[in-house]
Order: C-alpha cells, then sequence, then structure tokens
C-alpha cells in the first residue's frame, strides 16, 4: 500500500481538533468509556487503557489496520491521509484510523473484528525430540532435625552440612523468609541449588518449576518443566504485548528513535507477557509462579535487548552491534518477573545483527552436523537464515516485514478467527478457507501468499505482478486495481474484502527480500541452491504456509516439495532444552559462537538480487495453470 507520508505528517501535525475540553468516547464492542484530552488520537489512549486496536506500522499511519469506524455522535473530518485509503463511500459512512482520528465532540465508535481479534495461532509445539534431563538446577530434598539446646547450629550450616558443596550461599531475598518458612513445613522440604547457591526452598509435597520462553516480536510461547523429572506440564502461546505498538522490529526502533522513553515501555510489556505466561501456564496446573526456579528466554536480538532494559538505538543503525550478545545470567526480580524470589533467568546467546538467541534455539533444536549444505530459516517480520554444513554455519538476517502476519495489508489480520488463511482460484471460481469456519473479514499471513500465488498461478497478474482487468474479480476502487476475495454480502464485516495492487507489490518486497537473503547466503558460501539437502522452515508462520505457494512466486529455492521441512516452533523446543539440560545449554553457546554473521549490506550485489527476485517467475517445480 502506497501512502503518502506527506499526508500523515500534515494529519499528525494538526492540532486544531480536541484543543480544550476533553472528550469522551465509548469503543464498542468492549462497551468502555476513554477519555481523550487536547492532542490525543484514539489509538493513543487506547493503548493507554490497554484496549487492543491492532497497529502492525505502530501508529505512524502507513498502514490501515487501525480502522475503526464512528457509529454516533459527530463524525470528525476526514484526513487527507485518510481519503487515500477509504472510498468515499466509507468515509462517509465514518471510517477512519484511529492512529489520525481526534474526535471534536462525545461519540461512539467500533473497533472491528479484524483490528481485534486475538492471534489463535500462536505456534507453540515444534518436532524436536526429547534431550537427556541433567538441568543446571539440582533439587535437595532434606527432612533435618528441629533445632535443640543441644544442636544449635544455624540453619545455614545445617543446610550446608547436609549438603556440601551445594549449599555454599544464600539467596539475600529467599534468606530473608526462609527461617520463618522451614519451621513452617516442619523441616521437611526441597532446595534450588544453582552451582552451590541456594535460590528457591519449598515445602516437601510442592512442585518444583521451570520456564522456558520463546519471546518472539509479535507472539510468544511457554513451556512448564517439572524440574525434578523434565516432562513437560503445560504449554501456553500468546501474542506480545508489544504489539500494540507495531509489529516489526524496525516500527519498535523507529517508535524508541522518536521517544526514547519508549523503550521502557517496550520493556515493561515484554516483562507484563512473560508474567502472564508464567501465570497461566501454573494456573493450568494448581500451582503458583513462586515456584518457578529458573527460566531460559530465547528472543532475537531487539527482544533480548529490550527485555533486559539494554539500549537498542546503536542496534538499529548500520552497523547494527548489539550490546551484549553472550549468553547470561540475571536474577529474576531485578527483571521483574514475578517468580521464586531468587530465580535466575538465563538469557541464550546472540550471534549478531538481529539473529539472536531465537534461531540459536532453533539451531540447537535442527539436526546441524550434516555432510549436504541445510537451509535453516524461520520466516517472520524479521527472517532469519543460517546454512550449515559439517559444523559450519554461516547467518544473515533479513527484515521481511509484516506482511507475514497480515500487516501492510489492506484487509490483513493476525491467524485469528474470521481470517482467511487459504484461497484458490480457478477461472472465475474462488474458494477461500478460514479460520474458525466463520464468514472472513480478513487475510492473515499464509492467507496473504496463497492469494498471491494463485492470483499469479491462474494468470490474474502477470510476471511483474500487475492485475489483469479482464478477470470478473479485478475492480477499479479508488481507481487503483483490486481483486475481490468476498464482496459485502459474503463479509463478516459488511465491507467488502480487496486484495489490491498495493497488496501485491508488499508481498513482493517481502518475498524478494528472502529470496535474495538465500540467493547472497548460498553465493557466499560457494554453493547453489541445487547443492541444499534440505530446507527447513521453522516458527509460526513458517508452520502453516503452503510450500507450494511459497515456490509458486519464487520466495524458496526451486526444490522438489521433499526437501522441504516444516518443524514448527524450533526456537521453542531450543529454549526448553537449554531448561532441561546444562550440556545442551553449553551447545547453544559453541553454536553462538561458530556462527559467522554475514551482513546483507555489505553485499555488492544485494539491491542487484534483490531487483531480480521481485517479479514472479516459472519455476520448476510448480507449474503456472493455465
Amino acid at each position: 500500500m502506497n501512502i503518502d507520508t506527506k499526508a500523515v505528517s500534515e494529519a499528525e501535525d494538526e492540532s486544531g481538533s480536541n484543543s480544550g475540553l476533553s472528550v469522551r468516547v465509548t469503543v464498542l464492542p468492549m462497551d468502555q468509556v476513554i477519555e481523550l484530552s487536547a492532542g490525543d488520537t484514539i489509538l493513543d489512549v487506547a493503548r493507554r487503557e490497554r484496549i487492543r486496536i491492532a497497529s502492525s506500522c505502530g501508529g505512524h499511519g502507513t498502514c490501515i489496520t487501525c480502522a475503526i469506524q464512528v457509529t454516533d455522535g459527530e463524525i470528525p473530518e476526514p484526513h487527507d491521509a485518510d481519503r487515500q485509503v477509504f472510498s468515499e463511500r466509507r468515509i462517509e459512512d465514518g471510517w477512519r484510523r484511529a492512529c489520525l482520528t481526534r474526535p471534536v465532540a462525545d461519540c461512539t465508535i467500533l473497533v472491528p473484528p479484524r483490528s481485534t481479534a486475538a492471534a489463535v495461532r500462536t505456534q507453540v509445539d515444534g518436532q524436536a525430540g526429547e534431550v537427556e534431563f541433567a538441568p543446571g538446577i539440582e533439587v535437595l530434598h532434606f527432612e533435618l532435625e528441629a533445632p535443640t539446646l543441644e544442636d544449635f547450629r544455624a540453619d545455614d550450616l545445617r543446610i550446608q552440612e547436609a549438603f556440601p558443596g551445594k549449599a555454599d550461599r544464600f539467596d539475600a531475598r529467599l534468606l530473608a523468609g526462609f527461617a520463618e518458612d522451614v519451621r513452617r513445613w516442619k523441616w521437611r522440604g526441597w532446595l534450588a541449588s544453582r552451582d552451590g547457591e541456594i535460590v528457591a526452598a519449598g515445602p516437601i509435597d510442592a512442585p518444583v518449576l521451570g520456564l522456558a520462553v520463546d519471546l518472539g516480536t509479535t507472539n510468544m510461547s511457554g513451556f512448564l518443566i517439572d524440574m525434578q523429572s523434565g516432562e513437560v506440564l503445560a504449554t501456553e502461546g500468546l501474542e506480545n504485548p508489544q504489539t500494540m505498538f507495531g509489529g516489526d522490529l524496525i516500527t519498535y526502533a523507529s517508535h524508541i528513535r522518536r521517544n526514547p522513553e519508549m523503550a521502557d515501555e517496550l520493556r515493561k510489556l515484554a516483562v507484563e507477557g512473560v508474567n502472564r505466561l508464567a501465570g497461566d501456564l501454573c494456573d493450568a496446573i494448581d500451582a503458583a509462579p513462586e515456584q518457578i526456579v529458573e527460566v531460559t528466554v530465547a528472543g532475537n536480538t531487539m527482544m533480548h535487548h529490550l527485555l533486559l532494559g539494554l539500549p537498542v538505538k546503536q542496534l538499529a543503525l548500520s552497523p547494527f552491534i548489539s550490546a551484549l550478545s553472550a549468553a547470561a545470567d540475571f536474577k529474576a526480580r531485578d527483571l521483574g518477573l514475578m517468580i521464586a524470589p531468587g530465580a535466575y533467568v538465563h538469557m541464550l546467546a546472540n550471534i549478531a545483527g538481529f539473529v539472536g538467541g531465537d534461531h540459536v534455539a532453533t539451531l540447537l533444536a535442527s539436526e546441524i552436523d550434516v555432510e549436504k549444505p541445510v537451509i535453516i530459516m524461520d520466516i517472520g517480520t524479521n527472517t532469519e537464515i543460517s546454512l550449515v554444513q559439517a559444523g559450519n554455519i554461516t547467518s544473515v538476517s533479513c527484515p521481511s516485514g509484516p506482511a507475514f502476519e497480515g500487516g501492510n495489508i489492506s484487509a490483513g489480520m493476525r491467524a485469528a478467527v474470521g481470517a482467511i488463511e487459504l484461497v484458490r482460484i480457478k477461472g472465475d471460481e474462488l474458494s477461500l478457507k478460514v479460520i474458525g469456519d466463520a464468514a472472513p473479514v480478513g487475510l492473515c499471513g499464509s492467507g496473504v501468499l496463497d492469494v498471491v500465488a494463485q492470483l499469479y498461478l491462474a494468470g490474474v497478474c502477470d510476471n511483474r505482478g500487475r492485475l489483469r482487468e479482464e478477470h470478473s474479480r479485478v475492480r477499479l476502487i479508488n481507481e487503483k486495481r483490486a481483486f475481490v476475495l468476498a464482496d459485502e454480502e459474503a463479509s463478516g464485516s459488511g465491507a467488502a474484502i480487496v486484495f489490491t495492487q498495493d497488496d501485491i507489490r508488499n508481498l513482493q518486497l517481502a518475498k524478494a527480500a528472502i529470496r535474495a537473503a538465500t540467493d547472497i547466503l548460498l553465493d557466499e558460501c560457494g554453493y547453489t541452491e541445487a547443492d541444499l539437502g534440505k530446507v527447513v522452515i521453522a516458527g509460526a508462520f513458517g508452520n502453516y504456509i503452503d510450500v507450494a505457494s511459497a515456490l509458486a512466486i519464487g520466495m524458496l529455492p526451486d526444490l522438489p516439495f521433499n526437501r522441504f521441512a516444516q518443524v514448527g516452533n524450533a526456537a521453542g523446543d531450543g529454549a526448553r532444552f537449554t531448561l532441561q539440560s546444562k550440556a545442551q545449554r553449553q551447545l547453544a553457546v559453541d553454536i553462538a559462537a561458530r556462527a559467522q554473521y554475514f551482513e546483507l549490506a555489505s553485499a555488492p550485489t544485494f539491491m542487484k538480487v534483490f531487483g531480480k527476485r521481485m517479479n514472479f517467475t516459472e519455476t520448476t517445480n510448480i507449474k503456472n495453470k493455465d
């Protein structure tokens, strides 16, 4: 979607709207009332009140995911920027963008389903197997005699003598309550020992838990582990709360550049998300978060830095340098996590640039000691790709944008109920598969990929992505061509669902970035795509895409289907492995150290290869359907 940024900037600078008295806005379907002061936009206040309104561009006015409708009261005048994306009919019906709208009087707004729907495709499970359970936490069970006048040893000495070399130190916060606790437990319980430090304690019948977290840009997933057996007790995936400020790393960096205080706000949201994971998972087994004695976190470099409160300005500017790359341990309480008082958080090592601990975790959970070269990629708003051969690892990163999460797409949305996830076109016939078997309200990432592939394969667009007007479903909307997926009567939102010429362009940009990165990585390592033994596709988006569609648009190497493997949440598996096994934790450190990072910006041919990969071309393994 091409939006006039000058018009957006002018819209943001207008100040004649709600200056003076505050304005009350009723938000439906939440039925909440928010109060706007001078200069506030609807999106500004919705964020403060934790009301979900999607905003893949972060509120910069360059997408339309925050579309809302003023249904009652005085309708604000539309900005020029809104006239670019809404038809005159929708403008008259009160459609505006929340990030640009400053009501001038009390009113009621409706947030449509695709702007409010919570994601249901937050991938948790991967396909990796199990590892030998030998964690860094040792659980020590004790049953001791109570002190007497004849045995007046201090509590710490009593424990240390029972467990020589395993209780050399006590966490200070734990020790503050231990004397009272151990007497209440009648000197029967357990201790969690970490490298000679007692970090947690509990009564004999209480569980000892660990939490592994895959901290993604848009989603996060958690695994609750029994630290006495290694068993996975519960899993959960949820949307990263940071997404209220955008859907990709570049958007977060832009927010922080404009307002440095935003870094702390994003940090708090990351902590909030991890605490919610801990609480939900413990609720599922009737336990308490205070019984979590260790956490491992795998995240890309930006997520890693934001959670730790590290500076990110230098990370977002060339040459993209991180403040910390080594694996590191932090007291959970220092980060704001509400778990056992002395527990540690282990952050997996980053490689370089935006290739972070999540990709290290993916590599850890994948088979990397192979003879034939293998590509391992995690496709998302930022795509990390590694080429692995005989123990050698070379990694690159490319910003593929939010299109794969439904962002910057006119009818885009998260993978939630009502999202079109599969599209098939045969002549003038169209078939759709919708998540939840509901009436369609938008497209999620896999649907976006599908529709572009189908448009090309069915001849509805040419190899440059240009829609052909002669097809019955191609219409002129706001003087631009668009393909109608569902008319107003069939749509669940009452508005037609269309895929525009600009939407095709945005997907082309994303797929060209990934394919160009793959091409240059292969060339840098001295291989061609024909040399590849396998392409491993990890992550939530990668698990749900149709590989045939990705091949059809040229996003993936042109290889037979049996050379592709979709492995689900490998990063989550890797994070789990580092919690369950001290040896796996060290192996993750070794993987990060072995990986050689190649910065695509330094490749003189990148723009040439990127331009070449923009167009669609016929592939050996997918033929055009005439």
